[in-house]
């Protein structure tokens, strides 16, 4: 290994002008003198006084105690969001099984009244026979005070016709 820092041409021998060596220095020799620090055991640690440490401790416990609180506050909003989720879950299940029930008394309903048009449909032979059946035939029987003769007579003819 050693042969491959070795220079082929040789050694180089280095010359210092006499004069460059008798020229003051820019510096001081203390400046050009190797650097050693002292070693010292703790050297990362910064000594703090007593009154700091109280600060500081002080300080820890009021950041625990904000921590505390927060993560209180936080468990309590949980709860309350599972509750108010709860809660929702009940009433949309309420609200559904009214809705199926009401839907369930409208299909109902609708289906009577349904039997009770197709019942009205076969008693009366054409729609004429059910006007003429809300009318009031005779001439004392209607309310008013217009004279409606002339349309019932009108009525009374359309179902003749179609009765024919």
């Amino acid at each position: 290994m050693d042969e491959f820092f070795d220079d082929p041409a040789g050694t180089i021998e280095t010359y210092v002008d006499p004069e460059v060596a008798a020229q003051p220095l820019m510096f001081n020799d203390a400046a050009r003198q190797p650097f050693e620090i002292p070693i010292v055991p703790n050297a990362g640690v910064t000594l703090v006084s007593a009154e700091q440490q109280k600060r500081r401790d002080k300080l820890r416990e009021l950041e625990e105690e904000r921590i505390k609180i927060v993560r209180e506050k936080d468990q309590e909003e949980r709860i309350q969001k599972q509750q108010r989720k709860e809660k929702a879950q009940q009433y949309l299940l309420q609200f559904q099984t009214e809705l199926k029930n009401d839907i369930q008394a409208r299909k109902l309903a609708n289906k009577q009244t349904q039997e009770l048009r197709s019942q009205n449909k076969s008693e009366y032979k054409n729609s004429w026979d059910k006007i003429a059946s809300n009318i009031a035939l005779k001439d004392g029987e209607y309310p008013g005070e217009k004279d409606v003769a002339k349309m019932r007579q009108a009525i009374l003819n359309k179902r003749k016709d179609l009765t024919k």
